[in-house]
């Protein structure tokens, strides 16, 4: 199975977002008005950094990386997606594995994200339910139709953190979750099958040939 989320091939981008049944319109509010400007700053950053088509490969994935660790909380979306195998590994294999996820993660979607040099991040609102804010937002294309995206926000220690995507109704860490555990399992249930396979898979992204 890959280890590329189908949900989020185009990552930040694709189409027919869906909110949940149980997410409802909130009052705007402090939380929910700092999350908007939180994505409102991210795109204007991401357009000013990385929507070029005049850096190269390696620094265009610098400039991504310090934008993903200032936006998403990777640590705890790479907990969250090995399930409970996070409990049965060591303190020193956890610390590998995060840092294996934050290479894959950031190698594979800057990547992908290098063919978007001329889009357009546009904010339709933003819902909550109990402490996430959940941003309504589409990417602009000239000549494709708008990609509509929901981004998932919560505040921790002062600072707003990206810890989902939803796209066509699916979520990027649940279907992300669902292969590193399919993984995990055709290793025998051994968390080392998956970093060995998210170690292949950096060498391969990175290369810059492919």
């Amino acid at each position: 199975m890959s280890l590329v989320s189908r949900g989020l091939v185009a990552t930040l981008f694709s189409v027919s977002v869906f909110l949940s049944t149980c997410i409802v319109r909130a009052h705007a509010d402090e939380f929910t008005n700092g999350a908007e400007r939180f994505i409102t700053s991210l795109a204007a950053k991401a357009e000013v950094s990385l929507l070029s088509d005049h850096i190269s490969p390696v620094e265009h994935q610098k400039r991504f990386r310090n934008i993903m660790l200032s936006s998403f909380d990777l640590n705890g979306v790479g907990k969250w997606v090995i399930g409970r195998y996070w409990r049965r590994i060591s303190k020193s294999e956890r610390a590998e594995y995060l840092k294996l996820f934050e290479k894959f993660i950031i190698a594979t979607y800057s990547k992908r994200f290098r063919g978007y040099t001329k889009a357009k991040l546009q904010i339709n609102g933003t819902t909550k339910r109990k402490n996430s804010a959940f941003v309504n937002s589409q990417i602009n294309r000239k000549g494709s139709k708008p990609i509509r995206i929901i981004w998932r926000v919560k505040l921790a220690n002062g600072k707003y953190k990206i810890i989902d995507i939803v796209i066509e109704g699916m979520s990027w860490i649940q279907t992300q979750r669902s292969e590193f555990v399919s993984v995990i399992r055709n290793s025998g249930g051994k968390v080392s099958g998956l970093m060995d396979a998210l170690s292949k898979k950096i060498v391969f992204l990175t290369s810059y040939k492919n």
